[in-house]
Formats: structure tokens, sequence, C-alpha cells
């Protein structure tokens, strides 16, 4: 995505959540220093061709997400599609057994349920923003491949694909490369938060004011990007 197209969505998000556009750009150049070692061109080539074309399905971590699994693994058309898993989601993944092709991710999740499902094959794309540079410092040396994004503007290993939250970025990056046919799974949107949001919960829990505005933002991104897309899509209830 432009900067020029998403920056008066970010700037409305800096100002419903009180963000800091300065913290948002150092966690971008903190994240594209750690990344300057690895190539971009040849992951970016493989997101594109497992995505380009293809049944996708999204995974969210709301508190539909065990259901959706389960319903998504028995329909005989999504057989081969890539599986996108928003953070936590990874999680659910690893409980039921089952590969995601790409992880999405500001690493609020688990961390050892990351690691463990970027062992097994996802393609990690690794969000900075302010809150989350010690994380970034932690984790981004210990991969061997790598994608960056940022919510401000993109650099060379930092990329700009639109999207807020794990969950409605990586509905964005999906659509940025044109599947067949996207299939929306785990997203609810409402004020009760999955259980793999967050390590340390054990069940689905109510979402603080805090994590309301940041869910109804999700939910207003992924409208609005369904809405302009040609992609054929299903949301799972």
């Amino acid at each position: 995505m432009e900067w020029s197209s998403w920056q008066p969505v970010y700037l409305d998000i800096v100002g419903r959540l009180a963000l800091s556009v300065e913290a948002d750009r150092n966690a971008t150049v903190l994240l594209t220093s750690l990344l300057r070692g690895i190539d971009p061109a040849p992951i970016l080539f493989r997101l594109r061709n497992r995505i380009y074309n293809h049944e996708v399905v999204v995974c969210g971590a709301g508190p539909s997400l065990e259901r959706h699994l389960r319903e998504t693994a028995q329909m005989a058309e999504l057989k081969d599609a890539a599986y996108i898993a928003a953070d936590g989601a990874a999680t659910a993944f690893l409980e039921q057994d089952r590969h995601c092709d790409v992880l999405v991710t500001d690493l609020d999740g688990n961390r050892g349920d990351l690691e463990r499902v970027i062992k097994n094959g996802a393609l990690p794309i690794v969000h900075a923003h302010g809150d989350n540079m010690d994380r970034v410092k932690q984790f981004v040396p210990t991969l061997k491949e790598a994608l960056g994004s940022t919510q401000v503007e993109p650099t060379d290993r930092a990329f700009l694909w639109g999207g807020f939250t794990d969950g409605d970025r990586a509905c964005h990056i999906a659509l940025h490369y044109v599947p067949r046919h996207i299939v929306l799974a785990g997203m609810d949107f409402g004020t009760v938060v999955g259980r793999w949001s967050k390590p340390d919960r054990a069940f689905h829990y109510q979402a603080d004011d805090r994590k309301k505005i940041k869910l109804e933002i999700a939910k207003e991104l992924v409208s609005a990007l369904l809405a302009e897309t040609n992609v054929p899509y299903t949301q799972l209830r």
C-alpha cells in the first residue's frame, strides 16, 4: 500500500489510541536494521506464489477460531488452501495439529508457540510498532528468514501492506496477492477476546476499553477492505 493512501487511516488510529508516531518510526528503524542480513526478495516471491490464485484462509484469534479450524478441515475445497495465522492463532493451530503457511505477528502471542509454527514451516511476517520494540529485539535475531511490516513509512525491509491489528493486517496481506477466494476464520470483532491472544490466558476473556477500540478498528478496516476487493470472500460465523 502507498503511504499516501494509508497515512490518513493511520493518523485517525493514532488519534483514537493516543499512539506515538515517533515510537512507531523508531520501531521500524529497529526492525529494518535487524533484518538487514535477510534478502526479502525470494521470501516475497514465495509469499506471492502461495497466495496468488489459491484458496486462502485467514485466521484471527477470536473465540470462534477453534470451531472454524475444525470446519475448514472438513471442507474439500480448502484441502490445498494457504492458511495465514494472526499472531496468537498459532497456538490454536498447534492444539489441532494443523499447519499454517504464514504467521503475521507483532509477537504478543505465546513465544514458544510462535517459534514452533515457524519451525514447522510458517513464513513469519513480523510487525514492529512503538510498544513491542523489546520483543522485536529478542525475537527477530533468532529467525533465519522473515519479512518485516510497519504501520508508518515503509523501508526496504519493513513493508507497508496496510492494517493495524494482526488479523486485519493478515487480510490486507492476503488480498494484496490476489487469492482466488478468501475465507475469514476466527474474526469475531466482539467484546470477548480469544484465549490464544495472550500467553497468560487459559480462557476467553472480556476486552478492556482499549482492546474494544482496537477490535472496532479491525472491523472497520476489514469491512472497508472487503467492500473494495473483487476477490470472492466468505466470513465464517
